[in-house]
């Protein structure tokens, strides 16, 4: 795989997130990821009161328990379930970066398990990259309280505080710098960390400095691949919802048993999505929705226990292309944002991150690059004192 160090390397995205091995990754982490926020948040609105029955009919698979009125610790079961579903993105995203960043390495032989090996052991910097934004922002906290007390003093406070004007001005312009790093950080800091093996600290440290060298580049590339991923993703959708369309042309006719249970399974889907349903109609409008959702509403159809479980079935695999099609998502995001972290260090650093020692691989002591060990054997084939054949 040629690198271009341009836009054209971002463009390569989509294609690498296709790979059985980001898809799997991808698909891993949005599920766990929504299983550990589904339960919890079920937890604290049970907690709260709320019949399960009654709030799954209103939420399905997406509750929202932050916009309820909730006592304390139901709050505090709602916020844990976000935190904990976004460190498990992160972690999935560090994991997605981390294949995508070998296959543009050519390290063919790079596992799945080595991948979420490295997520794992890099848990702790990314969560520190966020730990450091908020030692960055605390002083400027404590400055504006401690500024507010001497306000509090009649008189000559005033005019202390009135003094500080331009110190306040550039406090904020490097306060917004921050803020501006800090949200670019959760895109950018499983792919620096993947790319570079960066920790917390220099992720962040790296985030300013992207910000700061490469703003335009980091402002194109960041919408490119935005538009990438969206516009893939549907057609990912689009081709799943012809593969449907096509399973049920050739085989519905020669089994009809089947047509009922594919009928319950849709139906099952639709319920399970709660209010997304209505919004995603509004959104495709009547035509869209039969190309990338469903084309009609459906209602579970009454049927024997063994032909309702097996309905289920359908809808569990139904539920897993929905979590494949967001892994692709995550897949061509961090895989764009991989290529851009390799770019913006060539361009201002002039070194390549595709060709620096890496850990996980000199730890192992192995790595299948057919293009740098073709280089290293006709090296040393022409190495002084060898013999040519």
């Amino acid at each position: 795989m040629k690198f271009y160090y341009s836009y054209k390397d971002i463009l390569k995205a989509p294609r690498i997130a296709l790979g059985p091995q980001r898809l799997f990754l991808g698909t891993l982490g949005v599920a766990l990821a929504h299983i550990v926020y589904f339960m919890l948040s079920y937890l604290a609105l049970w907690i709260q009161g709320n019949r399960l029955d009654m709030v799954w009919r209103h939420y399905g698979l997406l509750p929202f328990p932050l916009g309820a009125e909730l006592s304390f610790w139901p709050r505090v079961i709602a916020f844990l379930a976000v935190i904990l579903s976004l460190i498990l993105l992160l972690s999935a995203n560090t994991a997605l970066a981390r294949s995508a960043y070998m296959t543009l390495r050519n390290n063919f032989f790079y596992t799945g398990n080595q991948a979420l090996e490295f997520a794992r052991s890099k848990t702790k910097s990314v969560l520190g990259v966020y730990l450091t934004y908020l030692f960055l922002i605390l002083p400027f906290i404590a400055g504006a309280l401690i500024m507010s007390a001497i306000g509090s003093f009649y008189g000559f406070g005033d005019i202390l505080i009135s003094l500080g004007t331009l110190v306040y001005i550039f406090a904020g312009l490097i306060l917004l710098f921050v803020t501006l790093s800090m949200l670019i950080s959760f895109f950018l800091a499983p792919a620096i960390v993947a790319a570079k093996e960066e920790d917390g600290f220099g992720t962040a440290v790296e985030c300013m400095r992207l910000l700061w060298g490469e703003p335009w580049r980091l402002v194109g590339y960041g919408v490119l691949t935005v538009v990438l991923a969206l516009v893939f993703t549907f057609v990912f959708v689009f081709a799943i919802k012809v593969g449907l369309i096509i399973y049920s042309i050739l085989f519905l006719p020669l089994m009809h048993s089947l047509a009922p249970l594919l009928e319950n399974a849709l139906a099952y889907m639709q319920q399970s999505l709660g209010g997304l349903d209505p919004l995603l109609r509004s959104l495709f409008g009547d035509e869209g929705v039969r190309y990338f959702y469903l084309k009609k509403n459906y209602m579970p159809i009454e049927l024997p226990l063994s032909r309702t479980i097996a309905s289920m079935i359908i809808y569990f695999f139904l539920m897993i292309t929905g979590y494949m099609s967001l892994g692709y998502f995550l897949s061509t995001i961090n895989s764009a944002l991989v290529s851009s972290v390799v770019i913006f260090d060539h361009h201002l650093s002039g070194n390549n991150l595709l060709s620096r020692p890496d850990s996980q691989i000199d730890r192992e002591h192995f790595e299948f690059n057919p293009r740098e060990n073709t280089k290293n054997l006709d090296e040393k084939e022409k190495a002084p004192g060898k013999k040519q054949p």
